[in-house]
């Protein structure tokens, strides 16, 4: 009998209101676990949507509620992106940057793998903002990252690294089962090419590809409530054949267990949430966010909970079937300088 992972990507609406941002993640992580969910898999910038410095002062905290999340509720966790101010090795990020760190945790809290982004995004899309360039505020990683788990050996990229398929091969070649890729795409651009590009990228890897997706409107800017970036979300699961996988989707708003949920009003339901408000609360830009409160809650959406089952047996077919290493001719070489 075909032995099945359940998988769950918590699809959210961050804002730069970082304990609104946790209790959203949290009531997430709640609903999958509470459905047998084995691996939760978290957006890019899930801590924080814009404010990316004020973010970066709270990396360490937001590591150790991250990892206390998943032991509490006996999960491996994906903690999307934190903007991290300094390398794996300890060292500063030059230039007053950061890094987009990627975090993998098992079920006793351990992190299992850090992965710093390697392609920062850089284009110009035409919605409100224009121009964009990651490369001002962060500094890329260098490391490829394959880790081992107890259903598959998890690659790890983030968002604009899924445009790039010789990222995903060398993966596949390093190993992987499962390829997670962490995302905020626009919404032009994922409009255009994210169902596309992580279909490419499975097709590529022969690996399962886990999109989790920010999705809506998100004010980057509290004192300029009016100019808001969209992303397009529509997270979700590619086989390694190339086929959408999906088992169901819970939206927190109109779950039954969850639809008078007011996500402003209801610590005393989150525990690590509520633990969490001391620390945030002490913070100098704290205030600043409780003025902004109600405008910042007029965007933020009830996260939608994604679920959908790894079935290792099918993809070791697939694989067998089409034997993509065995044919490969041209050898890939990573820059890790």
């Amino acid at each position: 009998m075909t032995k099945l992972t359940k998988f769950a990507i918590v699809e959210l609406n961050s804002q730069t209101d970082i304990l609104a941002n946790l209790q959203s993640i949290e009531l997430g992580i709640k609903i999958a676990s509470e459905r047998g969910t084995r691996m939760v898999i978290l957006p890019e910038n899930a801590f924080c949507f814009g404010k990316q410095g004020f973010a970066s002062q709270y990396f360490d905290a937001l590591k150790a509620w991250s990892a206390q999340a998943a032991r509490h509720y006996g999960v491996y966790l994906l903690a999307g992106t934190l903007p991290c101010p300094y390398r794996p090795d300890g060292t500063p990020v030059a230039d007053g940057k950061l890094r987009q760190s990627s975090l993998l945790f098992d079920p006793t809290g351990d992190c299992l793998a850090r992965y710093d982004k390697i392609h920062l995004f850089k284009a110009t899309v035409n919605d409100s903002t224009g121009n964009y360039d990651e490369g001002r505020t962060f500094e890329a990683g260098n490391k490829l990252i394959v880790t081992d788990t107890e259903f598959g050996k998890v690659g790890m990229m983030v968002c604009f690294d899924i445009r790039f398929p010789i990222l995903a091969v060398k993966l596949r070649e390093l190993g992987a089962d499962i390829l997670t890729a962490p995302s905020a795409f626009t919404y032009q651009t994922g409009k255009a090419h994210w169902h596309a590009l992580l279909t490419a990228r499975a097709l590529d890897s022969q690996c399962m590809v886990i999109g989790a997706g920010q999705t809506g409107d998100h004010v980057v800017n509290p004192l300029a409530p009016g100019k808001v970036r969209s992303t397009w979300g529509h997270s979700e699961f590619i086989s390694s054949d190339g086929e959408n996988v999906l088992t169901q989707i819970i939206d927190a708003a109109n779950d039954a267990a969850t639809r008078d949920f007011d996500i402003t009003n209801n610590l005393a339901h989150l525990p690590l949430s509520a633990k969490a408000a001391s620390w945030l609360a002490a913070s100098d830009s704290r205030p600043e966010l409780d003025q902004t409160a109600v405008k910042t809650t007029f965007y933020q959406q009830a996260p939608s909970v994604i679920f959908a089952d790894f079935d290792a047996d099918a993809q070791q077919i697939t694989r067998q079937n089409i034997a993509l290493l065995e044919c490969q001719k041209l050898t890939i070489i990573a820059n890790n300088t």
